[in-house]
């Protein structure tokens, strides 16, 4: 870009124009510029050893709920990232600059708890020192069934881990802003928290690719749970089974410990795809779950699908329920994901796929929606949002039902927000079609299914 301000020290003339004009409004998802790069190939800028270039996905929570960057004119903004240790250096280049515009240097160091300069020689000098030097005290290693040739994963306590290892999480949290919606940093001198950090062998070096962050919480009488709460593979790195990994990493340190189950933090859509099929690939390597959803099939060849309707004794077996306990156990999952899978191995038997099969897995499945629903629910009217003075809004968890009086807060479920019979029907038929639209997907992805 020709005849352009470029910013190097976070100093800029100013003009006096309007930051309303559209020209001088930029979408800070499209004007930025996210590169990693080889530090030991590149000793002048721009660097020339870029490894990977992307934009980001998410930027509310650092300029605002409209994503918008305002008063600069044919706005670009480049971060580099070295790979080696990902230090940043940021470069603001425009065409003109308004009066009041976007203080952009001043937001993102905000944001980038581990350090940004915009001093680009002083950058290249360290970052080039740092070229080659083996990244340390990463953690312990973990042994992951499955992994393939050149990636590694390590895990280590976020409290008590190197000074290298805290530096490091450091840099690489600005990752989540730009790509987890809804991300907020963790309390690294928290000593429930761990990471998991994904590293590939590349050119003689291991670089990161991926991290994962667990809370540790206690269970009763003598052991823990883990909540997966952030999980993020780097764009360049993305699509190569990364993700698997350190989900599967997750369950190994469950296994290590004996743990309850390992939970997730408000999955998205393809988190919940990918821990689907990691829960059933583990479950597909059980020997004693495949008995038993044998036996479960066939008593369904049996079973009259009109009567199952409703009928919990014609859906269930006593092979069935005690598998289902057995798996969540074993596999260290969640009741509620422990009957997602078991609805998965089911569907993988030949027998369960039958007109007869179909439809009493569809009670089954059409059971655990609606038992989900209805505690959602239930939580929900125990909940009521209060306005306090000076304070904002906060959520309360109130006891019993309490009348729409003032000072008793307003109820999260309205009842005015409550489907009728016939919208009900609609969605849970709509999510029953769904569901099996899934399971094809998953039994697709392992080749016991041809698409």
């Amino acid at each position: 870009m020709e005849n352009m301000f470029r910013l190097s020290n976070g100093q800029a003339t100013a003009k006096r124009l309007k930051t309303d004009s559209e020209d001088y409004k930029a979408c800070a998802n499209e004007c930025i510029t996210l590169h990693l790069f080889d530090p030991s190939t590149s000793s002048s800028w721009p660097p020339s050893g870029v490894t990977g270039s992307f934009k980001p996905e998410f930027t509310h929570q650092i300029f605002g709920d409209d994503e918008e960057i305002v008063g600069y004119k044919g706005l670009a903004v480049d971060i580099y990232f070295s790979q080696a240790d990902f230090q940043a250096c940021v470069e603001i280049a425009f065409e003109d600059k308004a009066y009041g515009a976007t203080d952009i240097l001043s937001t993102f160091q905000e944001h980038f708890p581990g350090g940004l300069t915009t001093n680009k020689q002083q950058f290249l000098t360290v970052t080039t020192q740092q070229a080659g030097a083996p990244l340390q005290n990463l953690g312990s290693p973990l042994s992951i069934p499955g992994v393939r040739k050149g990636l590694s994963i390590t895990q280590a306590n976020l409290a008590e881990g190197s000074q290298e290892f805290k530096a490091l999480h450091e840099r690489l949290q600005p990752f989540l802003l730009f790509f987890i919606d809804g991300a907020s940093f963790i309390d690294a001198a928290d000593p429930k928290w761990e990471l998991l950090l994904a590293t590939e062998h590349q050119a003689g070096q291991n670089v990161v690719v991926g991290f994962c962050t667990l809370y540790t919480f206690y269970a009763y009488p003598d052991t823990r749970r883990f909540r997966l709460s952030q999980i993020l593979v780097l764009p360049p790195f993305q699509h190569k089974g990364i993700g698997a990994c350190l989900l599967r990493a997750a369950y190994v340190m469950a296994d290590k410990c004996n743990a309850v189950d390992v939970t997730f933090e408000d999955p998205t859509d393809t988190l919940q795809s990918l821990r689907d099929l990691i829960d059933l690939q583990r479950a597909m390597d059980c020997a004693w779950l495949q008995s038993a959803a044998e036996q479960v099939a066939a008593a369904w060849q049996t079973a009259d699908p009109a009567a199952s309707v409703g009928n919990s004794s014609s859906v269930r077996t006593a092979s069935g329920t005690k598998a289902l306990a057995d798996a969540q156990k074993q596999l260290h999952i969640s009741q509620q994901q422990a009957r997602r899978t078991w609805e998965a191995v089911l569907y993988a038997q030949p027998k369960v796929r039958t007109d007869a099969g179909l439809a009493t897995l569809a009670q089954l499945v059409r059971r655990r929606i609606e038992g989900n629903s209805a505690s959602v629910k239930k939580q929900a009217e125990t909940k009521r949002v209060f306005d306090v003075a000076h304070q904002g809004f906060i959520m309360r968890k109130c006891k019993g039902k309490m009348p729409l009086l003032p000072g008793n807060g307003i109820p999260v479920a309205m009842e005015n927000d409550e489907q009728t019979p016939e919208e009900a029907e609609q969605a849970l038929t709509e999510a029953l079609t769904a569901r099996i639209t899934s399971l094809d997907a998953q039994l697709a992805k392992l080749g016991i299914l041809k698409r």
